[in-house]
């Protein structure tokens, strides 16, 4: 394959970025076959493509965009200084919704200051319950269909033998990325917009039969949810039918993945994704490499610390194209990593260049993971071999913990510590109660995901069933009020979205080891 990596090494360094972008977005690969050509080319050859097409989108947006100029000045940025990838690593500042998005208005963030004549307004109500308006093209739009359909296919195969549906079921509205999925994987399926609703799930199944296989997309815990429905239900069993699962919108642990399985045909096909509407919706995606390295170090602490510096799981792990996505890991002001991240879609109209959006996580270069895994005696080729992988992508992996403020995703509601910290202090008798709290997602009895708050009383309170009663009603009231995605949910099954509220004495239990997982805010 050295051809193949001469010429593509050739074609990156002689067109411009611009003439580049079209060739290698119309490259992409469609099929088995060309997947493995396109597995052959060097992490290298992506990596200086990569690296030359960020430059050339930092500088168009340095010139055409007032906003994102208005704040290069204000950070004192010299545009003759950059002149090399290295040199926007290091000198160029990161932007964030405080610092970018929150300080410029929506048109100013826009190419020439203006809005597109066709595309689409989108709205984030995010954990604060306060909407933030982004527009997207219907150009760029269209760019970026053809990297969703190349991962899908990649993913899932899409054949024609196979007849496939989309059950699209994230939230769907103008705050959700639930349409804009299903826009694009309309380019390879059917697709009914269902929502989070088991009962039009099952209907629609049924209704179509099993001579169809059903791709079902949707938050994690709906997922749990909808398996958990269909059980009790007597008179319907999941694996008389072919179904794959894409999830989204947040994490998981992998035991999640092992009971979704359980549940369905051998051989049901289950990826997830990651993203946020501030970006994209795929800006990473697991790929069968990277659940058969989270599997490996899922189970391998020794291996794990090895491979991503650390003993804790990540809640997910997957790969970035870096024809798209230029992803960096860079350490706040209070020394945790995070991501940092630009999509280089060069017909964007509102770019984010160098966006944080507050993930605590990492990115490894692919040839750095095989050193890593080759000498912790996982090698490549014997991980492919182990887990029968037809083609590994040489691309960027990309690992996550999670919000590092604290926030936690409950289908599709990022519910913030913030929320839980104004209910308290608007409260004078929880004020008095309450010392800290933590907040957690995990499963219940019943195998559903639920929201977890744990609330640590102050020294000397007594714990009773007023105080038990008073904490739920003030926090179920205060996430109703301020949280849209949360009262969406909730108005359908309050069963399953009601959080799990639990009052812990001062100093015991999960608050006692303060190296807990779960994670953590004080009220004091």
């Amino acid at each position: 394959m050295q051809f193949i990596n001469s010429f593509a090494n050739f074609i990156f360094h002689l067109f411009p970025p611009g003439a580049m972008d079209l060739l290698a977005n119309a490259s992409l690969p469609n099929s088995g076959r060309a997947f493995k050509v396109f597995s052959k080319i060097k992490p290298k050859v992506f990596e200086y493509y990569s690296g030359k097409k960020m430059l050339f989108m930092f500088r168009k947006a340095a010139r055409s965009v007032p906003a994102y100029k208005k704040f290069l000045q204000s950070q004192n940025v010299d545009l003759s200084e950059i002149n090399s990838i290295e040199d926007f690593d290091k000198l160029v500042p990161r932007t964030t919704k405080e610092n970018y998005i929150k300080a410029y208005s929506l048109s100013d963030r826009c190419v020439n200051g203006e809005f597109p004549q066709k595309g689409s307004f989108e709205e984030s109500s995010g954990s604060s319950g306060t909407s933030t308006l982004w527009i997207r093209s219907l150009e760029e739009e269209r760019y970026t269909m053809a990297l969703m359909k190349a991962s899908l296919l990649h993913l899932y195969g899409f054949r024609e033998e196979d007849n496939f549906i989309v059950l699209n079921c994230f939230l769907l509205g103008g705050w959700t990325g639930g349409l804009r999925f299903a826009s694009r994987i309309s380019t390879l399926a059917c697709v009914r917009n269902i929502g989070p609703d088991p009962v039009r799930v099952i209907n629609c199944i049924k209704e179509l039969g099993s001579g169809y296989t059903f791709l079902i997309s949707g938050y994690p815990p709906f997922i749990v949810e909808l398996i958990e429905f269909g059980k009790n239900l007597g008179n319907f069993d999941w694996k008389d039918y072919r179904i794959d699962i894409f999830a989204g919108g947040e994490g998981f642990v992998e035991e999640w993945r092992e009971y979704t399985s359980s549940h369905l045909r051998l051989g049901a096909l289950i990826f997830s994704d990651y993203g946020a509407i501030d970006l994209d919706v795929g800006i990473s995606v697991e790929t069968p490499f990277t659940v058969a390295l989270r599997k490996l170090i899922n189970n391998d602490t020794k291996l794990r610390k090895e491979v991503i510096g650390s003993e804790r799981s990540p809640c997910f792990i997957g790969q970035c194209s870096p024809q798209q996505y230029y992803v960096r890991e860079t350490i706040n002001e209070i020394g945790i990593k995070e991501l940092e991240i630009t999509v280089m879609n060069l017909r964007s109209v509102s770019p984010n260049i160098k966006y944080v959006i507050g993930d605590e996580g990492g990115i490894i270069r692919f040839h750095e993971l095989c050193i890593k895994l080759e000498k912790a005696g996982y090698p490549v080729t014997k991980i492919k071999h182990d887990f029968n992988i037809p083609v590994i992508i040489p691309f960027p992996v990309v690992y996550l913990y999670g919000r590092i403020d604290g926030t936690v995703s409950i289908n599709g509601a990022l519910i913030s510590p913030s929320e839980i910290y104004k209910a308290i202090l608007a409260d004078p008798e929880l004020v008095s109660a309450i010392n800290t709290f933590k907040l957690s997602t995990d499963s219940d009895t019943d195998n559903f995901i639920k929201l977890k708050i744990f609330l640590e009383t102050r020294k000397n309170v007594q714990i009773t069933e007023s105080l038990e009663a008073k904490c739920s009603d003030v926090l179920i009231k205060r996430l109703l009020e301020s949280n849209e995605c949360f009262r969406t949910g909730f108005s359908k099954n309050p069963t399953v979205h009601k959080p799990v509220i639990s009052i812990i004495p001062f100093g015991t239990g999960i608050f006692k080891d303060k190296n807990s997982t779960v994670k953590n805010v004080y009220t004091k």
